[in-house]
């Protein structure tokens, strides 16, 4: 309804009794009710789009100096068509990131923020290139990913809610150097994809006295090995957990989450580890000097040279940082 027209109403009501005034305002509010007064608000309406953006982290491994990983695309699979994103440089080349840089809680952006439809995505695909490296005390050596692609779980686009995640490479779970090939095989094992606003970090450092145990003896380097792994839930006993063998290989024991090294800062003269993009929940952590003995995929124990030292519960918050020393 017009301006004009309300303002006609409004001298029409100055010129009747009070007694008929309170009728005459109720069926004007009808009248502006049927003229469909309130059809620009939109506030009830859902938004069928919402803000993806992707970016990528890493826990690193003790035995590389460099882990060159080259994406040149990210692919979410929903019901409708496959939505694409290509990964580039400032030169319009594939992305080359060395993800040794990128411990703890730092990451790089590889998708910037971009609308996609909201809903049920099933699946992401990381494609990698055979571009990719790694280079160790033994050499450099190509890094191959089966079928060229990072297969992970997918995600609900909600509306409302950005949909801004990271890609957790687990590296000390995810290289695996087959037998007799030289090439080393990134695989999807120890690769996760995390919900930003779901995930916290956890940090803390580790009494040298640790170092102390006959077990580290064996190793040649104090300084290298040394390891947080840490286990989904609150588990009471030392005995039920295992090494980073695949599930399956001994299936009384629970297998880490996440294995997070230990770093020795030469300044503090402190062991410390930090473990990014953990998800909000109850954990278990044990330290292990002889990480080193750890082998992906094979199961490992005492008589391997392999064992942890330690057991406590923790919590992590989404978007804190907890604190946990290990003694």
């Amino acid at each position: 309804m017009n301006k004009s027209k309300l303002s006609s109403l409004a001298l029409f009501n100055k010129s009747i009794k009070y007694t008929i005034y309170m009728p005459l305002v109720v069926a004007t509010s009808a009248v502006l009710s049927a003229c469909g007064g309130s059809s620009d608000d939109s506030s009830d309406v859902s938004p069928t789009t919402t803000g993806f953006s992707l970016a990528v982290s890493d826990a690193p491994v003790d035995s590389a100096s460099e882990v060159v990983v080259v994406f040149d695309e990210v692919e979410l699979t929903g019901d409708g068509a496959p939505i694409r994103f290509d990964v580039q440089d400032e030169n319009g080349d594939p992305r080359s990131i060395d993800l040794l840089t990128l411990p703890g809680s730092q990451f790089e952006t590889i998708v910037a923020e971009t609308a996609i439809p909201t809903g049920a995505y099933s699946q992401l695909r990381l494609s990698v290139t055979s571009d990719s490296y790694i280079v160790t005390e033994e050499g450099t050596f190509p890094i191959r990913v089966p079928s060229g692609e990072l297969k992970l779980d997918g995600f609900t686009a909600q509306p409302g809610f950005d949909a801004a995640y990271t890609v957790e490479f687990d590296l000390r779970k995810s290289l695996v150097d087959p037998v007799g090939q030289p090439v080393i095989m990134l695989k999807p094992r120890g690769v996760r994809l995390v919900l930003n606003d779901d995930v916290g970090t956890l940090e803390g450092s580790i009494t040298p006295t640790l170092l102390d145990d006959e077990q580290c003896a064996s190793k040649m380097d104090l300084f290298t090995g040394n390891a947080v792994y840490l286990y989904e839930g609150e588990q009471s006993s030392i005995n039920s957990l295992g090494d980073d063998a695949d599930e399956g290989a001994d299936d009384s024991e629970v297998r880490p989450f996440a294995i997070v090294p230990v770093t020795y800062d030469d300044v503090t003269q402190a062991y410390n580890f930090t473990a990014g993009f953990v998800p909000q929940g109850e954990y278990t952590a044990s330290f292990s000097c002889s990480a080193l003995f750890d082998e992906p995929e094979t199961d490992e124990d005492e008589v391997d040279g392999f064992s942890l030292q330690t057991l406590d519960i923790t919590t992590v918050v989404a978007g804190e940082t907890t604190t946990l020393d290990i003694e």
